[in-house]
C-alpha cells in the first residue's frame, strides 16, 4: 500500500502493546507538529528505543534498512529462501521484506491440526500470498508426523507448546529440502531473540548460547541454513509494519500455547525496556558483536567435554534423517506416543469388558 508522506493515517493498536510508548495507538498519538527525523514531515511513528519519530514512509523505509543491515552484518549471499510461515505478523512481514527486496522466495506452511486456529492460520498465509502471486505449500502435521497437536496433547499432556516447537523445527528443517532449498528463513524477532538469550542464560545452557546468531550455516547436507533476517526489529515495529503494508495475520491465539516460560522471559525484558528504551537492543546486540565472550564459550563448553557435533551426524536408521544416534529424536517420539496410544486402547478395553462381565452378573 503506498503512502503519501504526511497523510493522516488511522492509528493501530494491538493487544501486544501493553507495555511501553505505543508505536501506532489512538490513546497516545503523537501531536500534531512531531517532525519525522528522516523527511521533516508529520510523524505518526514513535520508536522509544532509537529516540526517534517517523512518518509513514519513512518508518517502512527504516525496516526495509534493518533487514538489509542484517543481511549484511551476516554477510549473506543470495540464494533461493523458502519461508517458514505461520500466518502471524512476524513471519508474513518477513516474507514480505525479502519479496520486496527481491529475494527469491517461497512460503512453507505446517497445519497442526487445532481445530478453529490451524484454519485461521492456513487462510492468512493463503490470503496474503494470493493478493501478491507468491508460491507457498503447505503439509499437515498429521500426515508427515502420524500426529496433530490435539493428538500429542492427549496421550503425554505436559508442556504441549514445548513439544510443538521442537516437531515445528524438526518438519520445517525437513521439508525445506524436500522441496530443493538449502537456506530456511524464520520470523524470529528482536524480542524472540533477546528472550531467548535471557532463558539460556538463567539456565545455563551454554551450547544454545554459543550457537544463537541471526544466521547460521548448515552443518549437514540434509539440515538447511537458518536465517533471521528480522533479529534488528521489536515486535511493536513489526505490528506497525504489517498496518502499513495492509498485512493481516491471524487473529486467533493457539490454545497450547498458555504458561511458555518464553513469554516470562519476554515479560522480563519488557520490564526493563519500559523504564529504559533500549535494554533489549543492548542487551542482545552486546552478545552477537562480543567474538571474545564467544570464545570463550567455546573453550568452557572443550572444557566440560562437549562434542562438535558437526562432525558426528549419523542418519536415523528409521527415517534416513540426521541424529546422533541410531534413532532421531522425532523417531523416538513417535514410538512414545505410539506406546502411549497401545496402553490407552488396553485400558480402555480391560475396561469394557469389566463392564461387560458386570452386566452379565
Amino acid at each position: 500500500m503506498k503512502m503519501k508522506k504526511n497523510s493522516p493515517l488511522k492509528h493501530y493498536s494491538s493487544p501486544e502493546q501493553s507495555r511501553g510508548q505505543p508505536v501506532l495507538s489512538s490513546d497516545r498519538p503523537l501531536p500534531r507538529g512531531a517532525k519525522c527525523n528522516r523527511c521533516r514531515g508529520q510523524a505518526e511513528v514513535h520508536l522509544p528505543s532509537h529516540h526517534a519519530n517517523f512518518c509513514p514512509d519513512c518508518f517502512i523505509h527504516f525496516v526495509r534498512t534493518a533487514v538489509i543491515r542484517a543481511l549484511k552484518e551476516v554477510n549473506f549471499q543470495p540464494r533461493p529462501l523458502m519461508v517458514a510461515v505461520s500466518g502471524g505478523k512476524d513471519s508474513l512481514a518477513v516474507w514480505d521484506l525479502l519479496h520486496q527486496l527481491g529475494y527469491q522466495t517461497k512460503g512453507l506452511h505446517i497445519n497442526l491440526g487445532i481445530s478453529g486456529f490451524s484454519e485461521a492460520s492456513s487462510q492468512a498465509v493463503d490470503d496474503f500470498a494470493s493478493s501478491r502471486g507468491l508460491e507457498w505449500s503447505e503439509y499437515c502435521l498429521e500426515d508427515v508426523f502420524g500426529y496433530s497437536i490435539p493428538e500429542v496433547h492427549r496421550l503425554l499432556r505436559g508442556k504441549t507448546c514445548s513439544l510443538c516447537g521442537r516437531l515445528k523445527r524438526a518438519f520445517f528443517n525437513r521439508l525445506t529440502v524436500r522441496e530443493g532449498f538449502n537456506t530456511l528463513v524464520t520470523g524470529h524477532n528482536l524480542d524472540d531473540e533477546a528472550g531467548r538469550l535471557l532463558g539460556n542464560l538463567v539456565g545455563k545452557r551454554l551450547e544454545h548460547v554459543y550457537k544463537q546468531y541471526p544466521y547460521l550455516p548448515s552443518p549437514h547436507p540434509l539440515i538447511p541454513a537458518k536465517l533471521k533476517p528480522l533479529y534488528r526489529l521489536e515486535i511493536k515495529e513489526l505490528l506497525a509494519y504489517c498496518r502499513l503494508k495492509n498485512i493481516t495475520p491471524v487473529q486467533k491465539i493457539c490454545s497450547y500455547s498458555r504458561g511458555a516460560t518464553s513469554h516470562t522471559f519476554k515479560q522480563a525484558l519488557d520490564f526493563l525496556e519500559d523504564s529504559m528504551p533500549g535494554t533489549k537492543r543492548s542487551f542482545l546486540f552486546s552478545y552477537l558483536r562480543d567474538s571474545q565472550l564467544k570464545d570463550r564459550l567455546a573453550c568452557e563448553q572443550d572444557g566440560e567435554g562437549q562434542r562438535d557435533r558437526k562432525t558426528e551426524y549419523g542418519l536415523c536408521q528409521e527415517c534416513g534423517c540426521p541424529a546422533y544416534a541410531h534413532r532421531c529424536g522425532i523417531c523416538s517420539l513417535r514410538q512414545r506416543l505410539g506406546d502411549k496410544e497401545k496402553s490407552k486402547q488396553q485400558r480402555s478395553e480391560l475396561k469394557r469388558q469389566h463392564l461387560c462381565l458386570e452386566e452379565q452378573k
